[in-house]
């Protein structure tokens, strides 16, 4: 078959490239498919851009990889779910749609409904995208591979979704991906390291999206990957972005890869997500640093002692303190996000967050008021308990909570958002120390010598 993939993501943000799409380029050419990947991130018209690629190509199935409903701001909120349905049904003009990526798995019924695609596959597509397209070749009209969606004498059926994770094959496929569109440079080169999440925070519905446990590849397979990189695209020379909700778990095998990035023979340098956990220790702080990472990002919400535990996080105020701390004698640079506005919070809740941020030295700190309400989280249960959704609320629609406390107080929470995020001059000799790092690795040869790993330390 001839399948048109179409990476639907335009959200500026990060501006991450596809990497779901790009790993399944791979399987569907082995399954004797042509594939041919359109990515509308920084296009100005999409649409023409769309109906001139199914004109040319002409398709028998266009694939779109949904990322995002909305850009998950209370306080200017940009609903993408419009645009989705204008593409799907100008490809539905053309040939067969089928829909899939992050924001189908947080509403996969609703989002196909709304939609009008043919099909949607909720959950991994790299070997259930194949599968799918064997059975529609078969002609069947009805299906048993993994996460399909289809409508089937007026109901919609779905299989249970595939949540493997990619130990076999996590290669991402650069040859599709039109690398100039990701201007961040952290995001122009990014490898696949772990698939899921066990832990259930009251906002988040990462579990529900990417699976309930943690999938991690294989250290020396994701190395390979790089090496690969490096022979044949030279993307030794950027800075990569580790795709993974939670780098530092398993702790065991975080240290694993960090030291197979120290064994690899080019010099990677790294940015990756961390959650503040009380198993982070001192051994790996250092492996981090050692290995290349320029910086890392923590989402850690509300850090009043109160909201952590109603927010069900997986760490403690005081593996905070302890996790920041080891960071910073590492010498590892790290970003603090706080999201305020859940159950619980109070103005003096707030507060309690600069009182406690007093004592770290973060590099950068971000914050932003008011939660995303997503179905697949705890935190939709209790806004319908408060009477602020009901079971006739229209999710797909951006759709918030904050705190009964704060609702009248949102001028007030936008002065503190400014003042939690303003740098300050205390971060200039950690953004030194980063540029220092990125200008010295681009200006060698970036070939490590032979690496001897030391024994690792007994203290945390």
């Amino acid at each position: 078959m001839k399948v048109l993939l179409v990476y639907a993501n335009q959200f500026p943000l990060l501006a991450p490239p596809p990497v779901g799409l790009a790993v399944m380029v791979n399987p569907l050419r082995r399954a004797g498919h042509e594939v041919r990947l359109l990515e509308f991130m920084r296009e100005n018209d999409p649409d023409a851009l769309l109906e001139r690629t199914l004109r040319e190509f002409r398709p028998d199935i266009t694939g779109f990889s949904l990322r995002n409903l909305d850009d998950m701001s209370m306080t200017d909120s940009h609903d993408f779910v419009p645009d989705y349905v204008r593409w799907v049904g100008i490809a539905n003009r053309v040939s067969h749609t089928i829909i899939g990526g992050s924001a189908l798995m947080t509403m996969p019924e609703a989002l196909y409904a709304r939609t009008g695609a043919t099909w949607a596959l909720a959950g991994q597509g790299n070997k259930a995208f194949p599968l799918f397209l064997e059975e529609l070749a078969a002609g069947r009209t009805s299906f048993t591979a993994p996460g399909v969606l289809w409508r089937e004498n007026g109901a919609v059926r779905r299989n249970p979704g595939l949540f493997d994770g990619y130990k076999g094959d996590g290669r991402i496929e650069w040859s599709v991906v039109d690398r100039e569109r990701y201007k961040k440079p952290y995001m122009k080169s990014c490898v696949l390291t772990k698939t899921g999440c066990p832990h259930r925070c009251q906002f988040c519905d990462v579990g529900r999206s990417f699976g309930e446990q943690f999938v991690p590849r294989e250290p020396e397979a994701i190395v390979e990957d790089l090496r690969r990189d490096a022979r044949e695209y030279g993307m030794h020379r950027g800075d990569y972005f580790l795709v993974d909700a939670l780098f530092n778990q398993p702790v065991d095998w975080a240290k694993r890869l960090c030291e197979a990035l120290l064994r690899f023979e080019h010099t990677v340098l790294f940015y990756a997500v961390l959650e503040p956990t009380p198993d982070f220790d001192r051994e790996l702080a250092t492996l981090m640093r050692r290995a290349g990472c320029l910086m890392v990002t923590s989402l850690a919400g509300s850090v009043d002692e109160g909201m952590i535990e109603r927010a069900t996080r997986p760490f403690t105020l005081e593996s905070v303190h302890r996790c920041f701390g080891l960071l910073e004698r590492a010498g590892v640079p790290y970003m603090v996000q706080y999201m305020w506005g859940g159950p619980g919070e109070t103005r003096e809740t707030v507060l309690e967050n600069f009182r406690q941020a007093a004592r770290w030295k973060p590099i950068m700190s971000m914050a932003s008021y008011g939660i995303r309400i997503l179905p697949g989280a705890g935190l939709a249960a209790v806004a319908r308990e408060e009477g602020v959704i009901d079971e006739a609320t229209d999710l797909l629609k951006p759709t918030f909570y904050l705190a009964e406390p704060l609702r009248q107080d949102r001028e007030w929470l936008g002065e503190q958002v400014k003042r939690m995020s303003h740098p300050g001059l205390r971060a200039l000799p950690q953004w030194a120390g980063l540029f220092w790092r990125t200008w010295r690795a681009g200006r060698q040869k970036l070939v490590r010598p032979e690496v001897r790993m030391p024994s690792a330390p007994t203290a945390r």
